[in-house]
């Protein structure tokens, strides 16, 4: 069953989502920090497991994680699979600059090469659902 062509709505839609999953990881990243647990191993699996599933943050991960099911779904039945996915990488792209600004953590120069490609990716399947269709490409 063919879906819906790519529109600028759909597109937005699916970069709304990947900003969901951004914040998703984000906050499951803090609460899983805030626990102070260094590491986990088979004699504080118990004790890390208790101690997360108590956390407000890991919990609003795990909401904003079930919103973003919900708003996936509308999408897949809005556009192609093999379309929707590629564009959706955006979160790859998002999720480090979220980890460099807000955890501190480096992202090296090497990992930067890698989301330009992403980037340019995302484009190329974007462009290419619109010229199968014979339309104008979106971005």
């Amino acid at each position: 069953m063919r879906k819906n062509h790519l529109t600028i709505k759909i597109i937005l839609l699916i970069v709304l989502n990947d900003l969901g999953d951004t914040l998703a990881q984000f906050l499951m990243k803090k609460g899983l920090i805030s626990t102070g647990i260094e590491q986990v191993n088979f004699g504080n699996i118990l004790d890390f497991v208790t101690q997360n599933a108590a956390s407000p943050l890991v919990w609003a991960g795990i909401i904003v994680f079930i919103l973003n099911f919900l708003v996936w779904i509308i999408i897949l039945f809005r556009v192609d699979l093999s379309i929707a996915m590629p564009i959706g990488s955006t979160s790859y792209i998002f999720v480090p600059l979220v980890a460099m600004i807000f955890l501190g953590e480096q992202v090296s120069l090497l990992r930067w090469i890698g989301i330009g490609a992403i980037i340019l990716g995302i484009n190329f399947v974007a462009r290419s659902e619109n010229i199968v269709k014979g339309g104008r490409t979106p971005l």
